[in-house]
């Protein structure tokens, strides 16, 4: 079964994220790339995937578009 849920029973479950984003400018869509994540808290994920992947390409979070995010 799938399930975006968390597992209740295992809370310290590493959990692995992939994200596909891509990087705006002026309103204009100037990149794009894919990120990783392993993480334990699954309520911090957005926003370190989105930090990640401004890291990546050298530019300021805001300018971060995630397209989608799964949990693998």
């Amino acid at each position: 079964m799938c399930t975006s849920a968390p597992d209740a029973d295992d809370a310290t479950k590493t959990n692995h994220y992939f994200a596909d984003y891509e990087v705006y400018d002026a309103g204009q869509c100037i990149a794009w790339g894919q990120v990783t994540l392993a993480s334990t808290t699954p309520g911090t994920v957005v926003q370190a995937l989105r930090m990640l992947a401004a890291a990546q390409q050298g530019v300021a979070v805001g300018a971060i578009r995630l397209r989608g995010v799964s949990r693998l």
